[in-house]
């Protein structure tokens, strides 16, 4: 195909030299029988001629050029307020997980505007790379583009409550690299109480450095929880075991999570009700995408309300 294709341009050039040897012939023709016209030519009207190929690049194509002085392009006012989402791939709303959707951190900022009657732009710096709570407290570092996006922000939403969680990770101490297939024998009260000890100096400290970068500014601080991917899976169903594990590790977890944003000013918006009913057993169905794992469209609707039902102090009332 290439070859083809570089073939059919020689022959196009081939035909291009033959016609400007015929117009050179005829020039040499009108020279013999009175000479070749001067090369000062007058301006044409664009409406009469069409213009030049350099005037053909520069003007209308449809009209002539205007004396008028180019209109001055004003950039869009900055919003008056700014709403900030960092964590893993439950805010991000990749359009490949939930095609079509509207994320929750969209519709947010939707009702923020809503609330406070202001302006609302979105920084939204989740992340879908499998984004742990380490990796996220790493790049909150003085200086980093994180830092200095969340110290100008109105509005705060963390979501990275997901990736942590003993079966997500290898280096649990309740089964370990269990994979896909997790032992739920081996998530006993004692292990899982384990993995929140190692974890909650990690949350702690997220939420502490965000607190600082907005300490004595008035900023709606937001955490959402966890929410069960597993159980209701389709294809995949969950022995009762695993529903009890699971639901008891999710419980436990939450209960650090949230512990540790209400301890820096945080709201934690119960996420893991919402989807899993009281008991953490019910599955969380419709409300995920295909891939049974993040929010589906009702799904991102459904965590906008949780939010939205706390309030947006200290923004508005």
């Amino acid at each position: 195909m290439i070859r083809h294709r570089r073939w059919f341009t020689s022959g196009i050039a081939l035909a291009a030299h033959r016609r400007v040897a015929v117009v050179l012939a005829a020039l040499l023709i009108v020279a013999g029988c009175g000479g070749i016209a001067s090369p000062s030519v007058a301006p044409v009207s664009p409406a009469s001629s069409p213009p030049s190929p350099t005037t053909a690049a520069t003007a209308a194509p449809t009209q002539a050029p205007s004396a008028a002085p180019t209109p001055t392009v004003v950039p869009s006012a900055k919003p008056e307020l700014m709403v900030v989402a960092v964590g893993d791939s439950i805010p991000f709303n990749s359009r490949e997980d939930c095609p079509g959707c509207t994320g929750f951190v969209d519709r947010y900022a939707d009702d923020l505007r809503a609330a406070t009657g202001e302006t609302v732009g979105v920084r939204n710096l989740s992340q879908h790379n499998g984004l742990q709570v380490q990796g996220l407290l790493d790049e909150l570092d003085a200086g980093s583009e994180r830092a200095q996006v969340l110290s100008d922000a109105d509005a705060i939403i963390i979501g990275i409550a997901h990736n942590d969680t003993p079966w997500n990770v290898d280096d649990d101490v309740c089964d370990g690299a269990g994979g896909d297939g997790p032992d739920w024998s081996k998530y006993t009260a004692a292990c899982i109480a384990t993995e929140v000890k190692r974890y909650t100096p990690k949350y702690e400290a997220v939420f502490e450095r965000i607190a600082e970068m907005r300490a004595g500014k008035p900023t709606v601080l937001r955490a959402i929880n966890r929410y069960n991917d597993w159980n209701g899976w389709p294809g995949h169903p969950l022995p009762p075991e695993g529903v009890a594990a699971t639901a008891a590790a999710i419980v436990a977890w939450n209960e650090m999570i949230c512990g540790a944003a209400e301890a820096n000013g945080f709201v934690c918006a119960d996420i893991s009700t919402a989807f899993n009913g009281k008991d953490g057993t019910q599955p969380s169905g419709e409300l995920l995408a295909d891939d049974y794992t993040h929010p589906s469209d009702k799904g991102n609707e459904v965590i906008a309300a949780v939010l939205a039902k706390l309030g947006f102090a200290p923004l508005a009332p």
